[in-house]
């Protein structure tokens, strides 16, 4: 084979993991945000365990980013992609089956292993060719299509469901995973990727060289404190409160969710630009938006404390949304405070922290929201201001912690 060719298979292989990221944001987002009230009713359960589909998928998925780094370096990133992507295919196809809630755990257990192997294993593979200069941009990019995944996971996946009911529709999309599967193992063989290193020791001396650095710690807290707030609204408890609070329906809750998506896959792309314009500064745009998630979430405080329900509300949401999405400008500060052969680790921690921030955020979530009795109305369990003026009061907690981080942090 040319390197000619085989430069076009790797561009084809990094195209289908990024596809892979795209439907793994379906999946995050979609389960149980999009379909809160249909899976509470169908299962007949309480919300605590609805919130625990989206934190099972979180934590498998934030543990396994502490393997997927080692495994990349081990084994390499394309190799990685192939064992996540059979694993989430299998899981995907488990969960429309499902007739016992321990089951849809199990599935999504599954999902959250298979989907955290794209993201970082792709950002290696993308790093080998991109020039530093250009990195952030072309993460952005892949971070764009994945986050598009949460554009489909809401108004249209939840219009596709009216149509057709969420197992039909969560089926056709694990189908559609397995034969992309099936086509990127193909292509793998064909591409014959450089052999293993096998001189590449399994080691936790990573770990403990990037834990002990305070400035790793300090970027670790502050952008899982960022995505964190952002993700649990977008795919854990934000529909449920725009319809239980600003009263919107069904539909109309899901399009305002799918715009918050569309905001956030955007604003990675623009602030990577604009990181560039200014000679690659990113601190001063960390504190800026730490202000701004501070901000948001006392803004939803006093129109739950004074009882103000309007759909205005809404808007707020534009703001995490905005600020969510800061992982090019995070992992290129990871590469310039930490030696390259550690930095996949390093960005596995960083998934890590996301993931076990979103997970905790939406089952303590669940647990605040259960604090005051909900009212049943026609087989929908409705919850009062109350109940989510606890939980926006966690979320005031932890921006605030962001905020004393972003002030910490230096280019």
């Amino acid at each position: 084979m040319t390197l000619h060719q085989k430069h076009y298979l790797r561009f084809f292989l990094i195209t289908i993991a990024t596809i892979f990221y795209f439907l793994a944001n379906i999946q995050r987002v979609a389960i149980p945000g999009a379909i809160f009230n249909v899976l509470q009713s169908d299962f007949a359960t309480c919300a605590s365990k609805i919130t625990m589909l989206g934190a099972v998928f979180c934590y498998v998925y934030a543990f396994t980013q502490l393997i997927v780094g080692l495994m990349v370096d081990k084994i390499g990133g394309f190799r990685v992609i192939a064992i996540g992507s059979v694993i989430f295919s299998i899981g995907a196809i488990l969960f429309p089956f499902a007739h016992d809630i321990n089951l849809l755990y199990i599935s999504r257990a599954m999902v959250g292993f298979g989907a955290a192997t794209f993201y970082l294993s792709n950002v290696r593979e993308v790093k080998k060719f991109a020039k530093d200069k250009n990195f952030s941009l072309a993460i952005s990019y892949i971070l764009f299509i994945g986050y598009s995944g949460g554009i489909i996971a809401n108004a249209p996946f939840v219009m596709c469901v009216n149509a057709i009911g969420w197992r039909n529709a969560l089926l056709y999309l694990a189908a559609f995973s397995l034969v992309l599967c099936l086509i990127y193992l193909i292509t793998l063989f064909c591409f014959h990727p450089i052999k293993c290193e096998q001189e590449q020791e399994y080691s936790l001396k990573p770990f403990k060289e990037i834990l002990l650095k305070k400035e790793n710690i300090i970027i670790f807290l502050f952008g899982s404190s960022n995505y964190g707030l952002y993700y649990v609204l977008q795919s854990v408890i934000g529909k449920k409160f725009l319809e239980d609070f600003c009263l919107f329906d069904v539909v109309t809750a899901s399009i305002v969710l799918s715009i918050m998506a569309v905001v956030s896959a955007c604003a990675g792309t623009v602030t990577a630009f604009v990181s560039k314009a200014l000679n690659n500064r990113r601190a001063v745009i960390f504190k800026i938006f730490a202000c701004f998630s501070l901000v948001s979430n006392l803004m939803m405080l006093v129109l739950l404390c004074l009882h103000i329900q309007t759909k205005a509300a809404a808007l707020i949401f534009l703001i995490p949304s905005i600020i969510g999405n800061i992982s090019p400008l995070l992992i290129m500060t990871l590469h310039k405070i930490n030696r390259y052969e550690i930095t996949a680790t390093a960005i596995s921690i960083q998934n890590f922290c996301f993931f076990m921030m979103v997970g905790l955020l939406g089952m303590i979530s669940g647990m605040l929201m259960n604090v005051f009795e909900p009212i049943n109305r026609n087989g929908n369990l409705i919850y009062s201001n109350n109940s989510y003026i606890l939980v926006f009061s966690l979320f005031l907690i932890i921006s605030t912690i962001q905020v004393i981080c972003a002030y910490k942090i230096k280019d």
